[in-house]
């Protein structure tokens, strides 16, 4: 058994969010100490929080992620949800570049400021 902070530090997950993922029933520990509450994971377990984790990278939630984990769901209905969240990332992109482009217009339509002797309307793109 390994304790939960060991475990967080191997896995690279904060034992905050293992605290988490077992609240969420995503991971639970091996084995919780009934006198201490302490919880102990196993290396069995890695994949698993492995899986979460690059889910989780994907940019799934956590409530997503307890979907996709479950042992029943069929791979079409995997590859509809991964499908889903690349329309919702390209979307995002898109919105973004939009975001951009108005920016770098922003910008260049500033103009300098008034001098006595100069009028400076030269933008500053």
């Amino acid at each position: 058994m390994i304790k939960i902070g060991d475990f967080s530090k191997l896995s690279q997950a904060t034992v905050k969010a293992l605290r988490l993922y077992d609240e969420m029933g995503l991971l639970k520990p091996a084995r919780v100490d009934n006198f201490t509450g302490y919880r102990y994971y196993s290396a069995d377990q890695l994949p698993r929080l492995n899986r979460i984790l690059a889910l989780k990278d994907l940019g799934f939630s956590l409530e997503q992620i307890a979907q996709l984990l479950k042992d029943d769901l069929p791979v079409e209905q995997l590859r509809g949800m991964l499908k889903m969240k690349r329309a919702e990332i390209e979307q995002r992109l898109e919105d973004e570049q939009e975001r951009l482009t108005r920016v770098e217009a922003r910008r260049c339509n500033i103009r300098l400021p008034l001098r006595r002797t100069i009028i400076a309307s030269i933008a500053i793109c």
